[in-house]
């Protein structure tokens, strides 16, 4: 069964949503598999070390133009393709309904709730999702956000973001304290890690302030900061004020993100809901790297956060991720209970390598495209 992906999201372009797609397709049967996608620095050398065809456009943005559905079309015909999925939705997916074949689309969170909300956009949106075969999404948060687009059910798979649990593992004994020197810390510290964009809607702010708060009952308290972004600023500054057992650790490189997670303690990444909803966490792939990583954490209720977290399982799921005192009871209830810790921790590792291995997730996938063709 051939199927043909239409995205602007593809590596070696840096993203969550990039990750996901490769993680996924890899695994795929890759004669079948063609994906079509814009180019990107040193696509090239990414392109000939894969084993499924990626055929790169000159435009540097996908746009439903009649050029790009005429080279789908050639590409349908040239690759003997059965299905069609597009990511996202809008802009590309308009497409759909006019290349002639069964159609599918991919959906992760923002790229559905925000043309969701905009009048004009919405009814786009909606004539995309009701014409579609196929409607894969991250988890419910996404789901219900389709179907309140479309007005009306619609044929969906939920196939979430997915880890690497060989690659995220806990460390031993021994790499723990090896990787605790490395940032000065001690075996006693109580380590708190944040990796993410440094934006408003990650919560940071809340966080440096309510460790701030605990400091003064836990000495050993410490806060690590991974990211860059737009709020570092605004971020550190709130740090010196409060002052905070805060260190910013800025751009960490991908080959040292596993031992970041793995010498910390517990995971926490506040997401919030801007906007009037228009900002949602669409999943938080970095729940699952901690988790992986024998991590319990602690998200804020935030789009499909609250399905990355099991809440009171493997971590605690903020209803208000802006109240300090909220934040400052899960932290210290998760630290200081210390069997239920530890139980957190074998649960996080256990799902991470069950619910969510991309093998599973792949083939999860892969059934749905043949479902798909068959109706």
């Amino acid at each position: 069964m051939n199927h043909l992906l239409v995205t602007n999201d593809y590596p070696p372009k840096v993203g969550g949503i990039q990750s996901y797609l490769w993680e996924i397709y890899r695994r795929l049967p890759q004669k079948e598999v063609t994906v079509l996608c814009t180019p990107y620095k040193n696509c090239k050398t990414f392109d000939s070390k894969q084993s499924h065809k990626i055929i790169r456009t000159k435009q540097r943005v996908l746009l439903p133009t009649p050029q790009l559905a005429k080279q789908i079309r050639s590409i349908i015909k040239e690759q003997k393709i059965d299905v069609v999925l597009f990511d996202p939705a809008v802009p590309v997916g308009i497409l759909g309904p006019k290349i002639g074949i069964p159609y599918g689309v991919i959906l992760h969170g923002a790229e559905v709730t925000i043309p969701g909300r905009i009048p004009g956009l919405k009814q786009i949106l909606r004539k995309v999702l009701r014409n579609s075969q196929l409607v894969v999404t991250a988890g419910e948060y996404s789901t219900k956000e389709a179907e309140r687009a479309a007005k009306t059910s619609l044929p969906v798979v939920i196939v979430p973001p997915g880890v690497d649990d060989k690659r995220f593992k806990p460390l031993t004994p021994q790499e723990r304290v090896d990787a605790r020197s490395k940032y000065d810390l001690n075996e006693s510290d109580e380590v708190i890690l944040t990796l993410s964009r440094l934006v408003p809607r990650k919560g940071m702010d809340v966080l440096i302030k309510a460790c701030a708060e605990l400091h003064m009952s836990r000495p050993r308290l410490k806060l690590l900061i991974a990211g860059t972004g737009r709020d570092k600023r605004r971020l550190e500054n709130i740090a010196k004020r409060v002052k905070a057992p805060v260190t910013f650790l800025g751009h960490v490189a991908d080959a040292e993100i596993p031992n970041l997670y793995g010498l910390a303690d517990l995971f926490s990444m506040l997401c919030r809901v801007r906007w009037g909803g228009l900002e949602q966490e669409g999943f938080g792939i970095v729940f699952l790297e901690a988790a992986a990583s024998g991590i319990p954490q602690i998200a804020g209720k935030s789009g499909g956060a609250g399905e990355a977290v099991l809440e009171g399982k493997t971590g605690k799921v903020v209803s208000n991720p802006k109240d300090i005192r909220s934040i400052k009871y899960a932290i210290c209830e998760i630290l200081d209970d210390k069997t239920r810790y530890e139980e957190m921790k074998k649960l996080s590792r256990l799902r991470a390598k069950t619910r969510f291995s991309y093998d599973n997730l792949a083939i999860e996938f892969h059934d749905s495209l043949l479902r798909m063709k068959q109706n």
